[in-house]
């Protein structure tokens, strides 16, 4: 987790790049839409712990972003873009959520709903419903339900798409040390570390179709890593899109399915308002 105030050193590095990085864009590939995506976790009154922001600063981001005449769009609207050169509206924008705590669903839902913006949810399917880790009986924040991410599929605000099954590992627990994200295990051979991915990776979009209905095509990777493996297998087994913890905007292009993969996000839970909008409009 990074320290605290991490925003105010993304906004200046943001802006002293962003000349550079519109003029080579504009220059090669005209159609295409920057997209900044934000990441939120855990909304609690107070705030405090890693990433969790409070209820308070969470609001005032929605009615920012939104007075700055940002529109929410989903994934799937992104992927139409690519695939397909349907349209996107104008300043548009992703709000996105980890893990799958039971605040998304009292808290998030709520407000965007309230606010007709719309938000995707990525879900570690080992912890749906749960608030202690796996079976240790040790206590965690409170994850929703299955029941709960079909009330907020079905009202149209929330997407539910896919953390991993049982890859977000917290390590101390995990009784073999566990692994970091999707990264191999130190002497792990090539095919185990292949079998495990595509296991995990299909479990996830099964267990999320069958209980949901939930058709899954976003995999948001743990801590944001990634292998070339994961790409390979995330690809094959039907994922249009996946995700990482880069602080950069989304450069999707027409007819370039590729721009879809690797896409980075802002996690964003220690900025103010005015910081948040400085730091997608660098």
């Amino acid at each position: 987790m990074l320290i605290k105030k991490r925003c105010q050193l993304l906004v200046l590095l943001l802006l002293l790049a962003a000349t550079g990085i519109s003029t080579v864009f504009a220059s090669h590939v005209p159609q295409q839409v920057s997209i900044p995506i934000l990441l939120y976790h855990d909304i609690q009154d107070t705030g405090e712990g890693d990433s969790t922001i409070s209820q308070k600063v969470f609001l005032s981001h929605l009615d920012a972003i939104q007075k700055a005449g940002y529109n929410t769009v989903t994934f799937q609207q992104v992927i139409s873009f690519v695939k397909h050169g349907l349209s996107l509206p104008e300043k548009p924008i992703l709000i996105t959520f980890d893990d799958g705590y039971l605040s998304n669903y009292k808290i998030a839902w709520p407000a965007l709903r309230a606010r007709g913006m719309v938000g995707t949810i990525f879900v570690i399917g080992s912890s749906v419903g749960k608030d202690t880790y796996k079976d240790t009986g040790v206590s965690t924040i409170p994850h929703f339900t299955y029941g709960q991410a079909r009330e907020m599929i079905d009202s149209g605000v929330m997407s539910i798409q896919s953390h991993t099954y049982d890859l977000h590992q917290y390590r101390p627990l995990e009784l073999d040390g566990g692994r970091k994200g999707v990264l191999p295990k130190e002497g792990e051979t090539a095919e185990a570390y292949l079998q495990v991915l595509q296991q995990d990776f299909q479990r996830s979009k099964d267990t999320l179709y069958q209980n949901t209905g939930a058709i899954i095509q976003v995999l948001a990777y743990p801590h944001g890593l990634y292998t070339q493996d994961s790409e390979a297998i995330s690809t094959q087994l039907g994922f249009s899109v996946t995700l990482t913890t880069q602080a950069k905007p989304a450069l999707v292009r027409h007819n370039d399915p590729d721009s879809l993969h690797l896409m980075g996000r802002y996690s964003i839970d220690d900025c103010t308002p005015q910081e948040l909008l400085a730091l997608i409009q660098a």
